[in-house]
Parts: structure tokens; sequence; C-alpha cells
């Protein structure tokens, strides 16, 4: 469903290519099947976030390709849908609940009884069909991120890509929405690429853990998570299988540091 093929990135060159180049990511190569729960880790800084972008197709890579469903993205493709972290700068406050995760069904011009079934099918997904009349600033910050996932998978997205969608809400709010994702993902079988900065988070969430290396970036390791599907906060935390993943991932995330602080 996702390919990445020799993705590199460089920033910089100013007018007339005489500023400074920063290579943010060296080459990232990886392939991510049909329905697969994905996370990609990495030092801070190694580009997480720019990987994610050209995915999306927000920006341009200097080089390589990404393809979803085989269509090389040279825009935001159509069936790909993403959350940011800035949850409270994509809710509109002015709209309620309901019709800010309508907005991009109306967008697409889908007809008003198929946009208000979508909507309260992702509004009860994530538990919030009774704040459909409310406003985002009337929520918790942890409402408006449910708000904020709703409104992509009311889209029926293909692809979802959530960068780092958990990473300014408290640790209880933090675990519910991290249970909340795994459920809407096997509710819809979506392809999910969850970049996120918590070792802790990659490995109770994904199916893969994808390690980035300090940047210029490349894949450092892609690590199979094989925890059962049913996952707990407290039983799959406490599995001495967690632990033993957990450590060979943060591991990694130290050999990248220190390799990234002796370039």
């Amino acid at each position: 469903m996702l390919t990445v093929t020799e993705l590199h990135k460089v920033y910089g060159g100013g007018a007339g290519g005489r500023g400074r180049h920063v290579e943010a990511i060296g080459e990232i190569s990886f392939e991510i099947a049909e329905g697969s729960f994905v996370c990609v880790v990495g030092p801070s800084g190694c580009g997480k976030t720019t990987l994610l972008r050209c995915i999306a197709g927000l920006l341009r890579q200097t080089s390589g390709e990404v393809k979803v469903a085989g269509t090389p993205v040279t825009g935001p493709p159509e069936g790909l849908a993403v959350v940011f972290q800035e949850y409270g700068r994509s809710l509109f406050p002015w709209l309620r609940v309901a019709d800010n995760v309508d907005l991009p069904l109306r967008a697409a011009g889908k007809k008003r009884e198929q946009r208000r079934r979508l909507v309260a099918e992702a509004l009860d997904a994530v538990g919030l069909a009774d704040a459909a009349a409310a406003y985002p600033w009337q929520l918790s910050g942890g409402m408006q991120q449910r708000v904020a996932i709703a409104r992509a998978i009311a889209y029926q997205p293909r692809v979802l890509l959530m960068d780092e969608p958990f990473a300014a809400v408290d640790a209880q709010t933090r675990a519910d929405l991290e249970d909340l994702i795994r459920s809407v993902w096997q509710r819809f079988g979506v392809t999910l690429l969850f970049v996120t900065h918590d070792i802790d988070e990659a490995v109770y969430l994904g199916e893969r853990v994808i390690m980035l290396s300090a940047s210029p970036t490349h894949v450092a390791e892609d690590l199979p998570i094989d925890l059962p599907a049913d996952r707990d906060q407290l039983a799959t935390r406490g599995d001495p299988r967690f632990t033993e993943l957990r450590g060979r991932v943060y591991a990694q995330i130290q050999k990248a540091k220190l390799e990234g602080k002796s370039r």
C-alpha cells in the first residue's frame, strides 16, 4: 500500500544555490503492506516529520520516490489522511464538532446523507457521539485530538499518517488514545504509519517499528513486534517480551544519538 524508495531530502541552497545545504534525509526505503500498523522512531532532529510530509505529498523530496497503492505521490494523494500533533490548530473553533469532522467530506463533494452517516460513525468510533454539537474549545485536549482522529477516519482513507499525535496530552489521556487508535485501526482496516519519539508507545502500538538513524537519515533497523494482537496497557507492558523489544529499540536509538554526535 505504501512504498518509499531511496527517499532523499536536502534543505537550503538559497538564491542561486549559494546558501548552506542541510541533508535532512540521506536515503530511506521501506514498504508497508495494506492494513498494517507501522511505527517510526528515531533521535530528535533525525527527520521523522520531514519523512512524513514527503509521504503525504506536503513536501517535495530531493530525489527518490513515494508510492501509495502503486501511484507515485506528487502532491497530497487521494485516499490519504494526516493527523498532526498540533490538533488545536487543525480544528476550527467556530465550527461545532460534527461540522469539523464533516469539512473534508463536504470539500470532497459527498452527499449530505452520506456525510451525516460517515460523521456519526466516526464520532462513535472515537467515543464522541454525544459531543457532536459542542465546540472544540469546550473540550479537553484529549477530546480535541479525538475530533481530529474522527475527521481523518470519516474521510475513509486507505492510508492514515500520524505525526506524534499524542505528544501534547497527559499520560493517562495518552494511554487512552493509544488504545483508541488501535481499536480504530482494527475496526476500519486502514494502513497506518505512526511517527513518535516515545519508544514504549511505538512498541505498544505497532506491528513493526522502523528505527531511523541520526541525520542524514537512513533506516537503522526494521523490527517486527511479535506481541499478541490484543494489547492491554497493564498486561502488554508487563510482558517480558515487551521489555525485551523496548530494550532493543532503546539501544538502537542510543546508538543513533552517539553516531550523530560523532559526525
